[in-house]
């Protein structure tokens, strides 16, 4: 029999970037983010990983961000609320890739997984649907 182990780590926020040589480059997309570490006070548990693909002279690549890092964040750089996008999480990718570019890093960048919660079903609260009223008049 086999035994699995489930990986114990929060839901990351996956964001995928394009850029021309990713092994010259990690070290500036880190460094970038260890600024934002200390601008949050937290540590990020960012991952920056190659997807290993190159096409047409482009490297490709991930970076995971942690959802409890994004809120630190949005407490401390508000102009992350102010980009154009539904969610939150799209906001905070046009916002970083802004900030690359204001540090001349030319990466182009676009979110790729959210974290979302697995549902089945009708999601009901029975305090909610059910009186006793109500069950008194369906007798």
């Amino acid at each position: 029999m086999v035994t699995r182990k489930f990986v114990e780590k929060p839901p990351m926020i996956i964001v995928q970037g394009q850029c021309l040589d990713f092994e010259k480059e990690r070290p500036k997309i880190m460094d970038f983010i260890g600024t934002l570490e200390l601008g949050a006070r937290q540590e990020g548990d960012v991952e920056c990983s190659s997807v290993g693909k190159k096409y047409l002279g482009w490297d490709f690549f991930y970076i995971y961000f942690n959802a409890e890092f994004l809120s630190a964040l949005l407490d401390v750089y508000p102009d992350i609320n102010k980009q154009e996008a539904n969610v939150i999480e799209s906001r905070f990718v046009i916002w970083l890739e802004k900030q690359f570019k204001k540090k001349k890093l030319n990466y182009y960048l676009k979110l790729s997984d959210v974290p979302t919660e697995q549902v089945q079903g009708y999601r009901l609260d029975p305090e909610n649907y059910r009186t006793d009223d109500w069950m008194e008049k369906m007798r």
